[in-house]
């Protein structure tokens, strides 16, 4: 008994922390791994430094990160329990940035650009859905978990040492030293300028602007006083033409519209516009009866932005914003009046109908009251989804014929917003796919960019369907057809950007634009006419022979005093405004304080600035671009329209 009583337990030791700067070190070789895939295949040497380059910011974030972290604790290590809560605090943060790690490389596979506070605000919403998870690989899943676990196991294992090895101090030193002597040449490639951005650091410093709107506008303010003179809406113009169509036969106006806005589709890629890719043969062969414009744009590279320019002729504003945002309550008072309110009035039937979703970005509430009849989308028409964007193009074209066979003979308005060609750019099950690579080199981004013009070809052929039917139904001399894009949309090609959304270079803002009637145009021409989607409304006014409303800021394609330009803006992530005049196109990007200027009919691509070779035009061009964002800033943003034209 007594032998029992001097037995004593031996203690444990004290079991050892997880030393945080293994975290950070851990964290570090995740950061670079992610970089160096985002990188593609090496290639030598310069490979291997523009790894350092894009991946030195990464390195001293997390090696920061684990630092800071063990000093936290060490000045806390009299306070036993509040150290080992730091500790587990920053272990789990160190997992997290391991995950966020894998999200980052995902969504600049993605877009070429890290994930900012303005993209994750227009990711909002269900509809994202099938974006997500089309990206969501078996390899993506198993790193989203199996990161953040091999980080904690290699910090526990590595923590059995007493000090942290010099050698791999003086590796990351030597590390960044050299990313950062070589920043200036890797960074003249976007791509690569993109990538050097910590992601982590990239999406704390956009949220942070975002969430206290202390981002600084450096924007050009000097401007001439004629040079407010066009965005005035046309009630404000005093005796300025508002019309110019004249058709051959005055009596020969049509009856119907339908006005068809293609998402997510530029000229770049439609045969009728020069693409090398045979997308597009019954829109091309339909250009024989209609006028084609090569010059029209839209005004920001967003889906938003155009519904509403193309529904009320009203500039998206600088920076554009999804509804003007100085009208408060009386917005839906001050908005200027769409067409469908002006032909309803005039007893035309009128439909606003989408295959996609209206209540993504408020569209459904802007368009209360706004003139039609009816207003349905893929729920209303109760699609079958094929993405969480919506239904087939098919399904809309189908609604569409219906609804124009339920009232013959009453003229009527429909405006059909397609959706399938929305990324990710789903076909119709079990229909061939055609292959518009063959025999030639893969461009960039070529399995995405063959399912993008895939859904374009399917969406042509339904349009095709559509002119059928009109011609079967004797409305086609009776019917105006206009067809426009929203926006662009990018593959890597010319410039590297992916999407849409982030530029105002043409691949994302330069739109198609037919007016059809057989009637008005039987030989089909095409006009180099410079405009964007605030003049779809006033043009249409003009050829059906309809006052145009005098809040509308757009002007009629076709009247000969109109200016020969327009206006357009991008605030996702990089703020850039530009202006088109005649063949030149003038770009300010905020974002890096840098103009260019290009002269599209040499140069469509882009791809020489003439900024110092031509001052003068350039800085006319930035003059006037500076009148449109000071009107804009009174008109749209803070609700005070300049007084008439004197």
């Amino acid at each position: 008994m007594q032998q029992n009583e001097d037995i004593r337990e031996t203690p444990a030791p004290p079991r050892r922390p997880v030393a945080l700067i293994w975290v950070g070190f851990w964290l570090a070789l995740i950061l670079v791994g992610a970089k160096a895939l985002s990188l593609g295949t090496p290639d030598g040497w310069g490979w291997a430094v523009r790894l350092t380059v894009v991946s030195f910011r990464d390195v001293i974030f997390a090696l920061s990160f684990g630092a800071m972290g063990e000093a936290i604790a060490w000045l806390l290590r009299g306070r036993v329990r509040l150290a080992s809560t730091v500790r587990g605090l920053v272990v789990a943060g160190g997992a997290l940035c391991a995950v966020y790690a894998v999200v980052a490389y995902g969504v600049f596979v993605a877009l070429e650009r890290p994930l900012s506070f303005d993209v994750l605000r227009l990711m909002r919403g269900a509809a994202v859905q099938s974006s997500i998870t089309d990206r969501l690989t078996w390899p993506i899943i198993l790193a989203l978990v199996g990161t953040p676990l091999a980080l904690l196991a290699g910090a526990l294992l590595a923590s059995r040492r007493r000090t942290f090895p010099p050698v791999i101090l003086g590796t990351a030193a030597f590390w960044i030293v050299v990313g950062a002597c070589n920043t200036s040449d890797a960074a003249a490639d976007p791509k690569n300028r993109r990538l050097f951005l910590c992601p982590h650091l990239e999406l704390l410093r956009s949220t942070v602007v975002g969430l206290t709107g202390s981002r600084k506008e450096n924007v050009p303010r000097e401007f001439l006083p004629g040079d407010l003179d066009e965005f005035r809406v046309f009630g404000n113009r005093g005796a300025q033409p508002r019309t110019g169509f004249s058709p051959a036969v005055k009596t020969a106006r049509p009856r119907n519209v339908i006005v068809i806005v293609l998402e997510s589709v530029a000229t770049k890629y439609l045969s009728w516009y020069g693409s090398p890719y045979a997308t597009t043969p019954h829109l091309a062969a339909e250009t024989k009866n209609a006028v084609v414009f090569d010059a029209i744009h839209a005004h920001a590279p967003y889906t938003f932005t155009t519904f509403m320019a193309v529904n009320f002729s009203l500039y998206p504003g600088v920076p554009w914003s999804y509804v003007p945002t100085g009208w408060g309550e009386a917005f839906h008072e001050r908005l200027p009046p769409t067409l469908a309110q002006t032909l309803q009035a005039r007893g035309w039937r009128t439909a606003y109908l989408h295959n996609g979703d209206l209540d993504w970005g408020g569209a459904r509430f802007v368009l209360k009251d706004a003139g039609y009849d009816t207003i349905e989308d893929f729920r209303d028409m109760k699609l079958p989804e094929l993405t969480s964007w919506g239904g087939e193009d098919r399904f809309l074209i189908d609604r569409l014929i219906q609804w124009i066979d339920e009232q013959p003979g009453q003229p009527f308005l429909a405006y059909c917003w397609t959706d399938q060609t929305h990324e990710p750019y789903a076909q119709r099950p079990g229909r061939k796919r055609e292959h518009f690579f063959a025999g030639q080199p893969p461009p960039p981004h070529a399995a995405k960019l063959a399912r993008y013009l895939n859904v374009l070809h399917e969406t042509d052929e339904h349009l095709g369907r559509l002119f059928a039917a009109l011609r079967a139904r004797g409305l086609a001399d009776d019917t105006l057809v206009v067809i426009t894009g929203d926006h662009g949309e990018a593959f890597g090609d010319p410039h590297g950007n992916v999407g849409h959304g982030f530029t105002v270079l043409q691949e994302e803002i330069h739109v198609p634009f037919m007016l059809w009637n057989p009637r008005l145009f039987p030989e089909g021409r095409r006009l180099a006419n410079v405009g964007g989607h605030v003049d779809l409304n006033p043009t249409i006014a003009d050829v059906l022979g309809v006052e145009i409303p005098d809040a509308w800021q757009g002007h009629s394609l076709f009247a000969s005093a109109r200016p020969n330009r327009t206006f357009f803006v991008s605030s996702v992530d990089e703020y850039q405004l530009g202006i088109r005049e005649d063949r030149w196109k003038y770009v300010f990007e905020v974002t890096r304080d840098r103009e260019s200027l290009f002269d599209l009919a040499a140069d469509p691509h882009e791809q020489v600035n003439l900024r110092a070779a031509e001052p003068q035009r350039a800085a006319r061009l930035r003059q006037r671009l500076a009148g449109w964002i000071a009107f804009e800033e009174d008109f749209v943003r803070l609700g005070k329209p300049l007084p008439p034209h004197r």
